[in-house]
């Protein structure tokens, strides 16, 4: 075991100021401000008491080595598996004496109903933003050390910059979220790279073209250009509707995530007030008059409406994922189309300004409701999905079966396609409950190819500040209620602004979008959001340059 240096963070002054502002006792006090004897106990007290009392005797009595069967509620609607079945899921299983009887949401509302019951059932997994913020309280979830107590631990042991990002606003820690890992261990694996936004073209027609050079966003225009002279009935440009076009954005010098904060000179600032939207949308509006995009893309509503464009031969270049050439292959192939497509990689290393702005401190969390009838088997579960060999069986399957350490133990060395596992294995995608920054995308390096070369280029022009993915408003707040406003807002203008019929009503109508902003509460926000990257940087900074001996 390693030696640990700090087993929590109290001896940082700011840390522990952070995380422990909502974490005093909760005994009442009388009314001269003296707390009443220690043998009193209020209701809630009690209660939770009791709860955990009885959730260690059920604990005991499953100790025997006796599988246990939780609920588990998958509220990401897209999941590839419905149930818990497969070779994979039987080792985890094994591994932790636990198996799922597993119900995924039909949609977006199927939580939120659960949540107003109170019955969640077991185990909830989850990537809204908004969801999240509802169960992360103390009434409606346990905390990971309440659990870790539960089965007989001290707390629940984990990195402190992993404790810092992920602990709640009432400074209780109830998950952690997927797909970030502290900077010392992204520096251990250089061989991982940022899942970002891509841009693909059609192979077929850029190589009728030439296969000119596409080094920057005027090559690109100039490619377009030609697709539009020479193929009239293709559009030649589009851009997805859950990924909007955070590509062109990045090239430009900023993707900030619609619904997000990004840093302007050193302040928090909301994602509708980033500098680049200026001159993003004098962009999108030059190539609509051009008539390089069409009114059809702004009537998206699913994430596969592009794909059909692309599967019907109606379009040509698609703003959308880095993997999109590998994944939409398939749907290409089922559709019986002779030709395939190239990600551009090259104007994300060259393009000048470009940059991705890495925010993320974690997207999708696991969590356990108190509702759940076995908390501890719970935990063991979450405990063997958070630890490495629990991320690499369930991401990558057995080792020495279906993948290796290459000789440095840099990367995987997989046996199958990791862009196609095999399904019926239960492989890859039960990884996605929880991984961190590093595993989901070190087997692309082995695999090489065009998604590993698109990430790559996007990682090597990243700036990472996770302390903005650390800026989460309560879901009921009235911070969140502006920031959804706001969300309405851009996702209304964006339209009008890109195909204005002239420029000069295009700028109008931007000028227009921050007006409105500002009206709807824009400076209260920002306020808020200032006041807490101050508070949560400083506190970050304490902790970022910890690593693996803590």
């Amino acid at each position: 075991m390693r030696k640990k240096m700090l087993k929590t963070l109290v001896s940082f002054g700011l840390v522990s100021a952070m995380l422990l502002s909502a974490c005093g006792s909760s005994t009442d006090t009388s009314a001269d401000g003296t707390a009443p004897a220690e043998t009193s106990q209020t209701t809630e007290e009690a209660a939770e008491a009791s709860t955990a009392e009885t959730a260690q005797e059920t604990a005991s009595e499953t100790g025997s080595g006796e599988m246990v069967t939780l609920k588990f509620f998958n509220d990401e609607t897209w999941w590839p598996y419905t149930v818990w079945e497969g070779r994979i899921p039987e080792k985890i299983s094994e591994k932790t004496g636990v198996t799922f009887e597993v119900s995924t949401a039909a949609d977006s509302t199927a939580l939120n109903l659960m949540i107003a019951s109170g019955d969640l059932g077991d185990l909830i997994l989850t990537s809204d933003t908004a969801k999240i913020a509802r169960l992360q309280t103390s009434d409606m979830c346990y905390t990971l050390d309440e659990l870790a107590q539960m089965a007989g631990e001290e707390s629940f042991d984990v990195h402190p910059v992993l404790r810092l990002v992920n602990t709640a606003d009432d400074g209780n820690l109830y998950t952690i979220m997927a797909g970030y890992s502290p900077d010392y261990y992204m520096k251990e694996y250089p061989k991982a790279v940022y899942e970002t936004t891509g841009l693909v073209v059609r192979d077929d027609i850029y190589e009728a073209l030439g296969s000119p050079e596409i080094n920057n966003l005027d090559d690109f225009e100039a490619v377009l250009a030609m697709v539009k002279e020479q193929y009239p009935d293709v559009v030649p440009f589009m851009y997805n509707y859950t990924h909007g076009n955070g590509i062109i954005k990045m090239l430009l010098g900023s993707d900030a995530a619609v619904g997000g904060f990004l840093d302007v000179d050193g302040h928090a600032k909301a994602f509708i007030e980033d500098p680049v939207l200026e001159d993003y949308y004098a962009l999108m509006n030059d190539w609509y008059l051009k008539g390089y995009m069409t009114d059809e893309n702004f009537a998206f509503t699913s994430d596969s409406d592009d794909s059909d464009y692309m599967a019907s031969g109606r379009l040509f270049a698609l703003a959308k994922y880095s993997d999109t050439a590998n994944e939409m292959s398939i749907t290409l192939s089922e559709a019986g189309c002779d030709y395939g497509l190239v990600q551009l990689v090259d104007i994300v290393k060259n393009q000048p300004g470009a940059k991705h702005l890495q925010t993320s401190a974690g997207w999708r969390g696991l969590f356990v409701p108190k509702s759940c009838s076995d908390p501890v088997a719970a935990y063991n579960f979450l405990k063997f999905m958070y630890s490495e060999e629990g991320q690499c069986l369930s991401l990558w399957g057995e080792e020495g079966v279906d993948w290796n350490w290459d000789e440095e133990h840099s990367y995987p060395i997989l046996n199958y396609d990791w862009e196609a596992p095999n399904e019926a294995d239960g492989m890859k995608f039960w990884g996605w409950t929880y991984h961190d920054g590093v595993r989901n995308t070190l087997p692309s390096y082995g695999e090489g190819g065009q998604t590993f070369e698109a990430r790559a280029a996007a990682t090597a022009i990243s700036e990472t500040n996770p302390v903005i993915g650390m800026l989460r408003m309560g879901a009921d707040s009235e911070e969140q209620t502006i920031m959804n406003n706001l969300v309405e807002l851009y996702n209304n203008m964006s339209a009008q602004i890109i195909t204005a019929s002239t420029p000069e009503e295009s700028n109008a109508l931007y000028q227009e979008m921050l007006s409105t902003a500002q009206s709807m509460g824009l400076e209260q926000l920002d306020e808020w959001a200032d006041s807490q990257y101050v508070e949560k940087k400083a506190a970050y900074d304490e902790v970022k340059d910890i690593g693996a001996e803590y």
